[in-house]
């Protein structure tokens, strides 16, 4: 959950400004979050309180309206009965990782991740990219080694993970898409080795630069049972209180009782 907000405020300020490097400022003055982290939170109350997704994305939205969203989703949130709209693009992956940490088994988390996209991402690619980001999530959690990981992601869903960061970076350009991006950013947690390690990778292909460090860093997080307290702490700082009650909530809640640590509130 924090590894993730965390890839999403590191990776803001590198969308628009792309580096191909792992040498760059972690936390820039002006790094802040993103629709990444608002909409992952709010699958987060969702799974809390068994509220329906669709109305909460809908309220966050209206609190934070000036966090990048897409234009369709911007379309959709501004019409309270709007049904989905078959994007492929990769906002249902980048909100999902909770999903892999709140739910028992992988059916039921495959299953709830495809409930949470198709809200808005039906799109057979959209539906996959965020059932791929929810179960590596549940399956590094759980213990799996990362190349059982990838085994199952290229399986199931026919990703290429066998490329190297160094063969795709020359040539990567940002892609919104799901099957654009989200193999890179898993690429970028399979190659790491440790938390800051994925989310310095994510950023370095160039590319959506805070969805694929909030994508990488989820991953990393759920591996390595958690983020170096530093980064967590300079990550909840940069919240707003709504945000940072929610995701302390879910951490205490859900994600503490599996062991991962309780970080303390800035």
């Amino acid at each position: 959950m924090i590894g993730a907000i965390a890839g999403d405020i590191i990776g803001s300020v590198y969308e628009g400004r792309p580096v191909k490097t792992k040498d760059f400022e972690l936390f820039s003055p002006h790094a802040r979050f993103t629709d990444d982290t608002v909409l992952t939170v709010a699958l987060a109350e969702a799974i809390l309180t068994k509220t329906g997704y669709p109305e909460l994305m809908r309220a966050y939205y209206l609190r934070h309206p000036r966090a990048g969203y897409g234009g369709m989703f911007r379309a959709w949130a501004r019409s309270p009965f709007a049904g989905p709209y078959h994007s492929f693009g990769n906002g249902s992956a980048m909100r999902t990782v909770p999903v892999g940490h709140a739910f028992d088994t992988l059916d039921e988390v495959m299953e709830k991740a495809r409930l949470y996209s198709a809200c808005t991402h039906d799109h057979p690619e959209g539906v996959k990219g965020a059932q791929a980001v929810a179960s590596a999530v549940f399956l590094a959690r759980t213990g799996s080694p990362k190349e059982h990981i990838r085994s199952f992601l290229e399986k199931t869903f026919g990703y290429d993970l066998a490329r190297s960061l160094d063969g795709i970076r020359p040539f990567y350009r940002f892609d919104p898409t799901c099957q654009g991006s989200v193999p890179e950013a898993i690429i970028a947690f399979l190659e790491s080795d440790g938390y800051e390690d994925a989310v310095r990778n994510a950023v370095s292909l160039g590319g959506d630069s805070d969805t694929q460090a909030c994508i990488a860093g989820g991953l990393a997080e759920a591996f390595h049972r958690g983020i170096p307290e530093r980064i967590a702490r300079e990550a909840l700082a940069r919240l707003t209180a709504d945000l940072l009650g929610v995701t302390m909530q879910f951490i205490e809640k859900v994600m503490v009782p599996r062991g991962f640590p309780a970080y303390p509130a800035p």
